[in-house]
């Protein structure tokens, strides 16, 4: 790695810092090691070139060689037009618009715009990107050709096309996506699909993928999303107008791709009105986002909600009840698990308790671990009191049975606090009044419940 890649640090702006740290070390540079040091081990990249997506550090490494070995020569960039958003603790989703430009062997200059998008994550070491993606920014298509040029040169009009095709061989391997174009009539009637395109819906040709969308576009687009999708394109009346939406497409399996769709509306070449539309699969960084977002709000060691995800669950649940319970839930002396039996068997018993509460309790009730050893439970609608203090009271014996069992010399109980309520109220309220009520218990006489009507 070069000198001074390795005094590389996030100032300010610490997820915008790391884009253009990687784009320098991979574009300008060519920086293998380098550019490597920036990405987590789990990366997934797409859209590096036609069949290749990285799943893990040791596929995206080898599509770096190939490329840095197809094209070894410097590409400037700028990057503009950033945005962020925190999609979870730690992870972030970020957008922005990237200018290359590659010099020609005559000394010409061509410049491709591309769209980015990524989440980066932060690890012990630092912050790392775990999604890459690019997709085309424009759709401006001359003599026929499917990749946009903007050539920057003084005293020169055009290309020859021999350079052109020279320099299109060298841009496809960064092209990412499918060419799909249809008429702007009813049921969006299929005017163009190119060979990438049918073999991403696995169709062999043209004529069968044709004749089993019958025709029409609209066929092969999930049935929820066509609405979304045929509004978006009425949204670009004019020629040159252009539309960015994601939606799935229907596989020839019958199985469904997340796709991003990057349409322009043009004219045919028989005068009809049409969009030509560069598709990308985006399905396993959909998968990989959905993934990431179930790990912000999961408790990693009980599979369980954590207390983020416990919160938004109550959140959206106190929107819409007349009445509701909340519990907080203390397992007494549990430091006593840990000290006798050890730190892996603490972790088991806990396993045991969000095992036990996810029984016990209804599956519409939310179940959290809080942190450490306490845990928490929102349930809406669950009737008079008498029946739920019942049902503590056999849950709080099946945990001290379950304990004398496994885990006797640790003497750890359960306690038990909590509310009942018909207004509204935040969490942050909920979690006070409740942990005063368990406060009590404890400082009574461990083991037991109580219950506090607040309205």
């Amino acid at each position: 790695m070069a000198q001074d890649t390795e005094e590389w640090s996030a100032g300010r702006e610490p997820v915008r810092d790391l884009l253009e740290e990687f784009f320098r070390r991979y574009l300008t540079r060519r920086d293998l090691e380098g550019t490597l040091e920036l990405v987590d081990d789990g990366i997934i990249s797409i859209g590096s070139g036609e069949g290749e997506v990285a799943m893990d550090k040791a596929a995206f490494r080898r599509l770096l060689e190939e490329e840095f070995a197809a094209l070894g020569q410097a590409v400037r960039f700028s990057l503009t037009d950033f945005i962020q958003r925190q999609q979870a603790a730690d992870v972030w989703n970020c957008f922005c618009n990237l200018a290359t430009t590659v010099t020609l062997p005559d000394g010409q200059q061509a410049s491709y715009p591309m769209r980015v998008t990524a989440a980066v994550c932060r690890r012990p070491d630092g912050l790392r990107i775990q999604m890459f993606h690019a997709s085309e920014a424009s759709l401006f298509l001359e003599d026929g050709e499917l990749i946009p040029l903007k050539f920057l040169s003084r005293g020169v009009e055009s290309l020859s096309r021999e350079t052109r095709l020279d320099l299109l061989e060298i841009i496809g391997q960064i092209m990412p996506g499918g060419i799909l174009g249809g008429y702007m009539e009813e049921g969006f009637p299929l005017y163009v699909a190119n060979e990438r395109m049918l073999r991403m819906l696995g169709y062999d040709n043209c004529e069968e993928f044709e004749q089993e969308i019958f025709g029409c576009i609209l066929n092969c687009i999930h049935p929820d999303d066509r609405a979304f999708v045929s509004r978006e394109r009425e949204t670009i009346p004019n020629l040159g107008d252009q539309y960015e939406i994601q939606y799935r497409m229907l596989k020839k399996d019958g199985s469904y791709l997340w796709i991003h769709d990057i349409g322009r509306r043009t004219l045919s070449a028989d005068g009809r009105d049409a969009i030509i539309s560069v598709i990308i699969d985006i399905t396993r960084q959909m998968q990989a986002q959905a993934t990431l977002e179930t790990e912000a709000v999961t408790d990693p060691l009980t599979g369980i909600l954590n207390r983020k995800g416990g919160q938004l669950r109550m959140e959206q649940q106190m929107q819409q009840t007349e009445q509701y319970l909340f519990l907080m839930l203390d397992l007494d002396n549990f430091k006593q698990v840990n000290d006798r039996y050890g730190h892996e068997e603490g972790d088991r018993a806990l396993c045991t308790v969000a095992q036990l509460l996810q029984e016990r309790f209804r599956k519409i009730d939310v179940v959290f671990r809080v942190g450490g050893d306490e845990f928490a439970v929102f349930a809406v609608n669950c009737g008079d009191e008498e029946p739920v203090r019942q049902k503590l009271d056999t849950l709080i014996e099946e945990y001290r049975q379950t304990m004398l069992r496994r885990w006797p010399a640790a003497q750890s109980t359960l306690s038990v606090g909590g509310v009942c309520g018909h207004r509204r109220r935040t969490f942050d309220e909920l979690y006070q009044l409740a942990d005063e009520v368990l406060y009590e218990v404890k400082r009574t006489q461990k083991g037991r419940q109580k219950l506090r009507c607040l309205d």
